[in-house]
């Protein structure tokens, strides 16, 4: 799943994608990290921000690249510890891959949808010269 600066909100399974944590860790973690608190829309569906987003990516960070443990984590980011230039510079390079693999995967989309007018254009070529022959 690619990350589009455009779009204002994404699911837990979109985020659940673009960050590669999965959905229930990430629920987890909202009830242990109390910063990170998603808007929920009128069926209660969580709504990340791209602020959200980035808090998910430090906790992340934070947990799996530092080797925090969970309550110290917590602490650093209620602290505002957890940031850093570094790991802001981190977040941004990872938004970064990932709206570049999203516009790679559009021109795909674009490449195989051509690729499928194409060929029912040929399909229908070849029923009219089988009507014709036939």
């Amino acid at each position: 799943m690619a990350f589009d600066t455009s779009r204002s909100y994404y699911t837990i399974g979109e985020v659940s994608k673009i960050v590669g944590i999965p959905a229930y860790l990430l629920r987890y973690w909202e009830n242990f990290f109390t910063e990170l608190n998603p808007a929920r829309d009128t069926r209660s569906n969580r709504r990340y921000t791209n602020r959200d987003i980035a808090m998910v990516l430090n906790i992340k960070e934070l947990v799996y690249e530092k080797g925090y443990k969970l309550g110290k984590a917590s602490e650093m980011v209620k602290g505002g510890m957890g940031r850093t230039p570094e790991g802001d510079h981190k977040t941004s390079e990872i938004l970064k891959l990932q709206k570049q693999i999203g516009h790679e995967q559009k021109k795909h989309t674009i490449v195989d949808e051509r690729r499928m007018m194409l060929l029912r254009e040929i399909k229908e070529e070849i029923e009219d010269l089988l009507q014709l022959i036939g």
